[in-house]
């Protein structure tokens, strides 16, 4: 018999907004790039694609493109073509391929008084199972799917037709270890399975982590006893910060888990704005990510921000979910900086996102738009999902990939996106500077190129838009419908070989392209920021 739920948590998990604005440093270009290959350092070249949805928020399934989700908040993937999505305010599982999105589980009992759709409990198969605010998913062995049903403090299990089961919990917020049913939870946002089939468990309002093996849930961690006085005579339980032995270690709403080759687990301490690290062999818990400043005495949370470099003093903003990448880094959704950050060798990077601004454009991912991003998931092949929470869409985060037959060699090769510029002269470096041929890059942009004999100088201009430059010359021209300005190069042009070469960086400040220099095949790469 259905268990239909009229009630929500009472417990508040941070929605804070970022009211800071934040800055992203460009990627570096010319000089700057030169001696840093970013395929291969710690800030990969990624690309931000739209995977499924049309931003508008619904439930709609079908094509791709046409799709429509209601603040999707959970993922995890079956190889490269099948993907499960926890659609949060649609009460549903969802399935997404390469080319359609379809409905696997999940029950419609219309809308509350504020429009969003009712939860329930019921276990059952497709349309006769029911969720409530169904976040985290991962897959068990079998490739079953695991997850973290928040809104009904359970942990739940969906085969590949459909077939609901509930794991542990029993509908009710508590904080109960024991078998099954006997167990209680409070909102529980994240699951990990290790491959012996131990499930982890973020339990998010109970600021604990929390483990499920053979049917039994136990507590690896400690209680927080802290309470917070938000004003006089108004106070509740809030979360704790202690690194140390796993069983004295404290959280403040965990809520994303990631588990790594050897086993141990990754987990998004949100509200201590950190990345931690338990290390089962070890018998410990670590911060391996972030700067957490001190809790004022009416807050809940420490203070977000946003900082790239060191992993021990960088700074997040309600980190959410993880994924472990092949090469050992972890890929974090810094949902309210609305980036994905990336933590390898003590480094923490943003590699997709404008940190601070919400967005939904797609391109390359440094420059593309993410509104309060959630969870990550691998599929293969160096690709990743995302779930854009706030923006209704499934993204796609894919590496950069060369042009084919681009190796290693001598020679200093141009690239325009995923095409091989064919030029007889090569693109030079000196004294740290890339230069490249004006007149073979500007025309395969769609420039004209005139060059006046006589004067030495060279005009390039297209729809209204025209530089003046001369070798030897620090100063161009720029003229648009009759205003003139002077544009200011950092290293002066020069001819060689009847060819005159003009910096890279130039293309990047004044069309608006990513310029990065690649070592490891010794070639400029032009992208287009935005697609």
């Amino acid at each position: 018999m259905m268990n239909r739920k009229l009630w929500k948590a009472s417990g508040r998990l941070m929605t804070t907004v970022l009211a800071a604005s934040l800055t992203l440093l460009a990627p570096g270009w010319g000089a700057a790039a030169a001696g840093k290959d970013p395929l291969t350092d710690n800030r990969p070249l990624y690309e931000l694609h739209t995977l499924a949805g049309t931003g508008e928020i619904g439930l709609v399934d079908g094509a791709n493109g046409s799709v429509a989700f209601r603040m999707p908040g959970g993922l995890t993937a079956a190889g490269e073509d099948r993907l499960y999505v926890a659609d949060t305010g649609n009460q549903r599982i969802r399935r997404v391929s390469g080319t359609s999105t379809s409905s696997l589980a999940g029950l419609d009992l219309g809308e509350d008084a504020y429009g969003n759709l009712i939860g329930a409990w019921n276990d059952g198969l497709r349309e006769s199972a029911a969720f409530d605010d169904i976040a985290g998913l991962a897959l068990d062995a079998a490739g079953a799917i695991i997850a973290a049903d928040a809104g009904n403090h359970a942990i739940r299990r969906i085969t590949a037709d459909g077939q609901a089961t509930t794991i542990a919990g029993n509908g009710v917020q508590g904080w109960q270890d024991g078998d099954g049913e006997q167990a209680s939870f409070h909102r529980p946002q994240a699951v990990a399975v290790a491959p012996g089939g131990i499930i982890y468990v973020a339990d998010t309002l109970n600021h604990v982590i929390r483990k499920i093996e053979q049917g039994r849930v136990t507590t690896l961690t400690a209680p927080s006893t802290r309470i917070v006085e938000y004003f006089s005579g108004a106070i509740a339980a809030a979360g704790d910060y202690a690194d140390g032995p796993i069983a004295a270690a404290k959280f403040n709403e965990p809520s994303g888990l990631a588990l790594d080759a050897k086993g141990n687990l990754y987990v998004s301490d949100t509200g201590n704005q950190v990345i931690r690290y338990i290390d089962f062999g070890a018998g410990t818990v670590s911060t391996v990510a972030g700067s957490r400043l001190r809790y004022e005495a009416a807050t809940s949370f420490a203070e977000g921000g946003y900082a790239d470099g060191p992993a021990a003093t960088a700074r997040f903003y309600a980190p959410r979910g993880l994924a472990v990448t092949p090469e050992g880094g972890v890929l974090i959704a810094d949902s309210l900086n609305h980036a994905i950050r990336y933590l390898k060798d003590g480094v923490v990077s943003t590699v997709a996102g404008t940190p601070g601004t919400t967005g939904k454009s797609d391109g390359l991912a440094s420059y593309a738009g993410l509104n309060t991003p959630t969870a990550i998931a691998q599929l293969g092949d160096g690709s990743y999902a995302i779930a854009d929470t706030a923006n209704n869409r499934i993204r796609l985060l894919t590496p950069y990939r060369l042009p084919a037959g681009v190796i290693a060699d001598d020679s200093i090769k141009l690239l325009y996106g995923q095409e091989r510029v064919a030029t007889d002269a090569a693109p030079r470096i000196v004294s740290g500077t890339t230069f490249v041929p004006v007149r073979v890059i500007a025309e395969r942009l769609g420039y004209q190129v005139v060059h006046d004999a006589k004067s030495g100088q060279v005009t390039v201009s297209r729809e209204g838009m025209s530089y003046q430059l001369k070798a030897g010359a620090l100063i161009v021209q720029r003229g648009e419908g009759g205003a003139r300005a002077d544009v200011a190069l950092h290293a002066a042009p020069f001819i060689e070989q009847g060819r005159l070469y003009l910096p890279v960086r130039f293309f990047a400040e004044e069309i608006g392209l990513d310029v990065q220099w690649l070592s490891s095949v010794r070639a400029v790469l032009l992208r287009e920021r935005l697609g």
